[in-house]
C-alpha cells in the first residue's frame, strides 16, 4: 500500500567548508549517473534529494560554492533539531572531511595513480545519505550496468517507498528495511536471487546483525554483510566505501579496476594495492575516473553506426 506524507517545511541554509582542492565535477557526475528517479535529481551541477530523519521527511539541495572552498546546503525540513544530523550526513556524503594534501603526497610518486591525481586533484570518494539505500543499490548493481541499476532502483522506490509532496520532481523516500523485508521485489524486474538478497539484508538490519552505525568497525560490518547470502567481497567493499566512508576499502575483483591497473587477476591487483594503503578507496575512484575519461575521449561514430561503450562501474 502506498504511503504519503505531507508536512510543513522550514528552510535552513548552511555553508559547509572543505580543504581544497575539490574535484566537484567528477563527484557530481558520479552521483548523477546513479541518481535514483524520484529520490534524487542532479541538474546543472546541483544535487537534490528526499530525506527522512526520525519520522519526519523533507528535501535537501547541494551546490558548489563558486567563491569559497565550501558547498552550499539548503534543507527543507519540519524539525530544526535534526539539522546537526543532516549536516553531518551531508558532510560524509560529499567527503568534506578528506585531506587531499595528504592523499596527494601518498600517491605522488606512484607511477599509476600519480598522473591520474594530477589530472583530477581533490578527487573525492562519494558517500551516501543512507547506508541501507546504497547497500540495496550495490546489490542491484551486481553484474548489470549503472543505467540498468538506476532504473530498477527507481522502480523499487516508486513501488515500495513512501510518497511525499515536494513540488520539485522529488516524490519518494527510498524504502526502509521494514518496507522491503517481505516485499515482492521481483514485481519490478529484479531477479529472484537478487530480490531475496535485498530482503535478507533488510531482515538482518532489522535484527541488528548488520549495523551501519558506530562503534562497529568497517571490518566487522563487511564480515556481517558477507554473511548475507548473495553479498560477496565486491558488494561488501563497495558498501564500506560509500556507506561507511572507509578510506581503505578496495574492490580487487572489479573488472574495470583490473583493466585500468594493467589487466592482472584480482589477486595481483590486491597485492598491487598494498602500496596504496591507507587510501585505497581513493585509488578506486581514480581508476574508475580514468576509465570514464578514456571512454569520453573515445571517438563516437554517429549517423546510424552503433557507438560501442564499455560498461561503467
Amino acid at each position: 500500500m502506498e504511503q504519503s506524507v505531507t508536512a510543513a517545511q522550514d528552510d535552513y541554509r548552511f555553508k559547509l567548508k572543505y580543504q581544497p582542492p575539490f574535484d566537484w565535477d567528477a563527484l557530481i557526475a558520479f552521483l548523477a549517473a546513479r541518481a535514483t528517479p524520484g529520490v534524487e535529481v542532479v541538474e546543472a551541477s546541483c544535487y537534490r534529494r528526499t530525506i527522512a530523519v526520525d519520522g519526519h521527511t523533507g528535501t535537501l539541495q547541494v551546490e558548489h560554492c563558486p567563491t569559497t572552498p565550501a558547498i552550499d546546503l539548503e534543507v527543507r525540513f519540519p524539525d530544526s533539531h535534526a539539522m546537526p544530523v543532516i549536516v553531518e550526513r551531508v558532510g560524509r556524503m560529499f567527503d568534506l572531511g578528506a585531506d587531499p594534501a595528504a592523499i596527494a603526497r601518498h600517491f605522488a610518486g606512484d607511477p599509476l595513480l600519480g598522473p591520474l591525481l594530477t589530472r583530477h586533484p581533490g578527487l573525492r570518494t562519494p558517500g551516501a545519505w543512507d547506508a541501507f539505500e546504497v547497500s540495496v543499490r550495490a546489490i542491484l548493481g551486481q553484474q548489470v550496468s549503472v543505467a540498468a541499476a538506476t532504473t530498477i532502483a527507481g522502480r523499487i522506490a516508486t513501488r515500495f517507498g513512501t510518497a511525499i509532496e515536494s513540488g520539485d520532481g522529488l516524490n519518494r523516500i527510498f524504502p526502509t528495511p521494514g518496507q522491503l523485508a517481505a516485499a515482492s521485489i521481483e514485481e519490478v524486474g529484479v531477479i529472484g536471487s537478487r530480490a531475496e538478497t535485498i530482503r535478507a539484508l533488510a531482515r538482518a538490519v532489522i535484527a541488528g546483525t548488520v549495523t551501519f552505525t558506530a562503534p562497529s568497525a568497517s571490518s566487522e560490518v563487511t564480515a556481517a554483510l558477507q554473511a548475507v547470502r548473495g553479498i560477496g567481497p565486491w558488494t561488501a567493499q563497495y558498501i564500506a566505501m560509500r556507506a561507511l566512508g572507509e578510506p581503505d576499502a578496495f574492490l580487487s575483483g572489479d573488472l574495470i579496476l583490473r583493466r585500468m591497473a594493467g589487466g592482472g587477476s584480482a589477486r595481483v591487483l590486491e597485492q598491487q594495492s598494498e602500496r596504496w594503503r591507507p587510501w585505497r578507496a581513493y585509488a578506486v575512484m581514480l581508476l574508475w575516473q580514468a576509465a570514464r575519461d578514456a571512454e569520453s575521449a573515445r571517438p563516437k561514430v554517429m549517423d546510424g553506426v552503433a557507438r560501442l561503450r564499455p560498461r561503467s562501474s
